[in-house]
């Protein structure tokens, strides 16, 4: 177990790199092809990307944080960073949006040339690494349940889009200045607007996700019910009382009250406790700990 825990770090911590050597990568080759090739929204999408660079960051430290074992002011251990980090890369894709409206709306506006032709061709590249990046790590997010990569992947997804409306605006305008169509022109400029709607609408849903958690948000129903049929399943456990669990970031946390036979031992109890407890961190893998209270059954009340 200990082995596979310390492979899931090294891969989470890996991919979390590879992702920011990505984006500082295409946020520098889109802004610069950007400006070169007069492209409003390959500009708005470098403008994205270095969003994704900090989120990026912050995504690092989140999971460095969140390795970090249980200590007397931490008893649950650290994984609520992942939300935080989460949290983060939702801020700054909201944030990046609201800077490309703005710059959208502007280029509209004064109706600027049409871009050169490598803006599309970057903006194509871009989009094909994206894709590529996100399949990858939504696997390994999914395999070790992590949030942060979970929002990493998301991000790279919202980028694939972001690429692929840049590329769409950039080729109409093109296509304008091919056939002489002013109107088209505009197509650059709407595409960032496009883009910019799209980022900030992944960023609210990432947002919404990570405040619930980090309120405390337990699992609904559905995601308990397996979880009290295997309490349920312990010799000696009579009713369960309560049960509720609540996720910190890659791993889960159980409070879970059960009743014993009334007229059993304190030790019987406690034995009935500790077997529950044992069960439920055999039978899931992301439960990181589950903690026990014993009532006393009297039958139906």
């Amino acid at each position: 177990m200990v082995d596979v825990k310390r492979e899931e770090e090294r891969q989470s911590n890996q991919l979390a790199y590879y992702s920011l050597a990505l984006n500082v990568v295409l946020t520098a080759v889109k802004g610069i092809v950007g400006l070169v090739a007069h492209s409003d929204a390959l500009l708005a999408d470098a403008a994205h990307s270095g969003a994704d660079v900090a989120g990026s960051i912050a995504v690092i430290i989140g999971i460095r944080v969140a390795r970090r074992p249980a200590d007397a002011d931490h008893p649950y251990g650290h994984g609520k960073a992942e939300e935080i980090a989460a949290n983060l890369v939702a801020i700054l894709l909201i944030l990046a949006g609201l800077d490309v409206v703005y710059s959208s709306v502007a280029g509209v506006i004064t109706l600027s040339t049409a871009p050169d032709q490598v803006a599309l061709y970057t903006a194509i590249g871009a989009m094909l690494a994206k894709e590529v990046m996100y399949h990858y790590q939504i696997r390994v997010a999914k395999r070790v349940n992590s949030p942060a990569l979970d929002a990493g992947a998301s991000d790279h997804r919202s980028d694939v889009y972001s690429s692929l409306a840049a590329a769409i605006g950039i080729f109409l305008s093109l296509l304008g200045k091919w056939n002489h169509l002013s109107v088209l022109l505009l197509a650059d400029p709407i595409a960032g607007l496009i883009v910019a709607v799209v980022v900030v609408h992944i960023g609210y849903q990432l947002a919404r996700q990570s405040y619930r958690t980090l309120m405390d948000q337990v699992l609904d129903e559905g995601s308990t019910h397996d979880m009290i049929a295997v309490a349920m399943g312990v010799e000696g456990v009579l009713r369960i009382d309560d049960l509720r669990a609540r996720s910190f970031g890659s791993y889960i946390v159980v409070d879970i009250k059960l009743s014993v036979d009334a007229e059993a031992t304190v030790s019987a109890g406690h034995h009935v406790a500790k077997e529950v407890k044992y069960q439920m961190m055999k039978r899931f893998h992301s439960v990181s700990d589950v903690f026990v209270h014993v009532n006393p059954y009297y039958g139906e009340e």
